[in-house]
């Protein structure tokens, strides 16, 4: 495959290193390759170096006649930080089932271990706790 376009310089990059015959681990690295160039531009934006629609606003409401003009706005500011934190944690998770070789991808959320039945896996904990 190779190049990805909209990945940045950054994000091919890991793109490049990661890239395999394996769909799952192709889906997780593109993921994880788009995830650090948002880091990049939120960094830059953080920096104040980047560009961000930081506002939003909207006209609710505008009346206009010959004595009074009435115009209601919505302003809406976006938090640069926390998505940033966000984009930080999403990433780490890639980043961790890439590590574990996409088992973790493979394997839905709530299946079990080969060879291990519901009623096993409690008594472990279970046993654990006592």
């Amino acid at each position: 495959m190779g190049f990805v376009a909209g990945l940045g310089e950054r994000g091919q990059e890991i793109w490049e290193s990661l890239e395999s015959n394996d769909p799952v681990r192709n889906a997780l690295a593109l993921e994880l390759a788009r995830t650090a160039d948002r880091l990049d531009e939120l960094d830059n934006i953080i920096q104040g170096k980047g560009v961000l629609e930081l506002m939003q606003f909207r006209v609710d409401d505008l009346k206009l006649n010959d004595e009074v003009e009435t115009v209601v706005i919505n302003l809406k500011f976006q938090s640069v930080l926390s998505e940033a934190r966000q984009q930080q944690v999403a990433m780490t998770q890639i980043v961790q089932k890439l590590a574990a070789g996409g088992e973790d991808a493979r394997r839905s959320p709530g299946s079990l271990p080969e060879n291990v039945t519901p009623l096993a896996l409690l008594q472990e904990k279970m046993s654990k706790r006592a």
